[in-house]
Order: C-alpha cells, then sequence, then structure tokens
C-alpha cells in the first residue's frame, strides 16, 4: 500500500511540474513580448524627442527673425 502512496504523490508531482513548466513557458512568452514593447516604446520615444528638438530649433529660428525685424523697426 505504501508502494501505491508513493507512487501516487509520484503521479502528483510529475503533474504539478507540468503545470509549472506551462506556466514557465508563459513566463517566457509574455517576457518576449514585454522587450519587443519596450522596443517600439523607446522608438516611439526617440521620434518624439527629436520632434521636440525640431519644434525648439524653428522656434529659435523664429525668435532670431523676430528681434531682426523688431530692431528695423
Amino acid at each position: 500500500m505504501e508502494l501505491r502512496a508513493r507512487l501516487g504523490k509520484i503521479e502528483e508531482m510529475k503533474e504539478r511540474i507540468e503545470e509549472l513548466e506551462t506556466a514557465l513557458q508563459n513566463c517566457e512568452i509574455q517576457i518576449e513580448y514585454l522587450k519587443a514593447n519596450e522596443d517600439r516604446q523607446n522608438e516611439r520615444l526617440h521620434y518624439f524627442q527629436n520632434q521636440v528638438r525640431n519644434r525648439d530649433h524653428i522656434m529659435g529660428e523664429a525668435v532670431v527673425q523676430i528681434r531682426e525685424v523688431a530692431n528695423h523697426l
């Protein structure tokens, strides 16, 4: 009887191992998704930073031109 109990326990442990392996695979998939999403978000961040830089440059040029016009008046 003790042998059957041990075999039952082994089967339970095998099932638990399968569950844990599945959970691990799901976590690995989630990590890959998050890494890809992080890369996309970093690309967007750099895009918007460049837009701000360009806008600041254009505004700086506009301020210089406005000052030049104001000096002529």
